[in-house]
This record gives C-alpha cells, sequence and structure tokens, in this order.
C-alpha cells in the first residue's frame, strides 16, 4: 500500500508550512519540501508518487 501523509506544521512566526511524504507498507520512502498551502503539497506529492512509484497512491492522509 502506497500513502500519502501531508503534516501541517505551524512555525513561531505564525507561519504553517505544509510538509509531505510517501509511504509504502509502513515506511517512509520519500519526502518533499515545505509548501504554502495542502492543496500544493498534495498536487507535489502526487507528482512525486508518479515519478517514484509508479503510480497513484492508494490513500492520502491530512495531518
Amino acid at each position: 500500500m502506497i500513502e500519502i501523509m501531508i503534516e501541517r506544521w505551524s512555525q513561531r512566526d505564525g507561519s504553517t508550512d505544509w510538509l509531505w511524504s510517501i509511504w509504502q507498507d509502513g515506511e517512509r520512502r520519500h519526502m518533499g519540501l515545505p509548501q504554502q498551502t495542502a492543496d500544493a503539497a498534495e498536487i507535489e506529492a502526487r507528482a512525486a508518487c508518479h515519478k517514484f512509484m509508479g503510480k497513484s497512491p492508494d490513500d492520502i492522509t491530512v495531518l
């Protein structure tokens, strides 16, 4: 199973970063750079999933 995890990180200055990672069978395979929105993180993560894993994710979790 391939899952994309999108995490919200609040910074001390009040800004928010959205980080993404790709997991396969409970093991993290790839991580991306911080994005300004959850949507931007998901778009980049989906593209990376196709590039590195050769298919779409089975699930997306936003934390």
